[in-house]
């Protein structure tokens, strides 16, 4: 599931204002021989994954086998801190013989509480679409909406492509297919722009900017410009003289998951459980509480200063409010 800073709804129990799940953008998919992997989930095995602290990213490895086909799958996903609006994916595939291989990227509308506002796959005015496709998603009680543009390319070889353009209502979606060797490599690449309406009034078209703007850069730079902003967060790394390896080890992580919860470009400050969310567990509805100006600005001030200021300004921004809520109870 994706929570967005800044995207909130009508909680369908509790009917107040809280952090609502917005379509997942990097969803996926990959066939073999026509025998897709959604369909038979229980032919992966060899599950692992590491959460690489230094970067910010994660990898995920395991075996699809189908077909008589054992491939091996390498996904990596991270959050551009370079770019606040992109999250961005690899997925690399290796068969150990010939075969037929199918890659699908998409953005998954399914089983979400809200509305499909509005579904594009071209560019206005334009001759050739800048990006495979954009929505704008409105959350249930129309708190707030949030728009997503996903560009895809693929790696290593040629391949066939094709856009999902019918489907007025349902997930942005890209394919390719192609014949791979054994042991032979192919990628795609998958780079989405996530806007709050909050942030932009419309949030779709600018994400259609944000992605054709990552697109020119390209995925690697984006990569490489995320690890060099935590390379630098790393520098102001807490270190206490005397403590366990354990010890500094959970301080590293503290460390990490504070600075992962918070960017300058933050429009609502952060939770008290950061954007974590999940089924069995409220998590304080996605609420801001007085922890997070108690616990997290003081140490951010020094590590970093913009997103503590970008904190405050939550704060300062809701003073308002505030005031007409004591009035009725003056």
């Amino acid at each position: 599931m994706a929570i967005v800073n800044g995207v909130a709804g009508e909680h369908p129990q509790r009917r107040m204002e809280a952090a609502l799940p917005v379509p997942y953008p990097l969803a996926g998919d990959i066939a073999i021989n026509g025998v897709r992997l959604s369909d038979q989930p229980w032919a992966v095995s060899s599950l692992h994954q590491t959460y690489d602290f230094a970067n910010g990213e994660l990898t995920s490895n395991f075996i699809f086998e189908a077909c008589g086909v054992r491939a091996e799958i390498e996904i990596v996903t991270f959050a551009s801190r370079s770019a606040s609006t992109l999250v961005l994916q690899e997925v690399k595939v290796r068969p150990n013989r010939p075969c037929n291989i199918e890659l699908q990227a998409m953005v998954d509308t399914r089983g979400l509480r809200g509305v499909l506002e509005r579904r594009r796959t071209g560019t206005p005015g334009e001759d050739e679409a800048v990006c495979d496709g954009a929505l704008l998603w409105e959350t249930d009680g129309k708190l707030s909406r949030c728009g997503i543009a996903h560009y895809t390319e693929f790696v290593g070889c040629d391949a066939e492509r094709e856009v999902r353009e019918w489907d007025a209502r349902g997930p942005l979606l890209t394919s390719y297919r192609l014949s791979l060797g054994k042991g032979a490599e192919a990628g795609l690449r998958h780079m989405v722009a996530m806007v709050p309406s909050i942030l932009h009034e419309r949030p779709d078209e600018e994400a259609v900017r944000r992605v054709a703007r990552a697109r020119k850069g390209g995925f690697d730079t984006l990569r490489e410009r995320n690890r060099e902003i935590w390379a630098d967060l790393w520098k102001s790394r807490i270190i206490v003289h005397g403590a366990s390896k354990r010890h500094q080890a959970l301080i590293d992580a503290a460390f990490f998951y504070l600075n992962a919860s918070v960017h300058p470009a933050s429009p609502s400050a952060t939770s008290i459980f950061g954007l974590a969310m999940w089924n069995d567990y409220h998590y304080y509805f996605g609420h801001v509480m007085w922890d997070i100006d108690a616990f997290c600005i003081s140490p951010l001030t020094l590590i970093q200063p913009d997103a503590a200021r970008a904190l405050l300004h939550f704060r300062r921004r809701g003073i308002p409010a505030a005031r007409s809520n004591a009035r009725l109870s003056a």
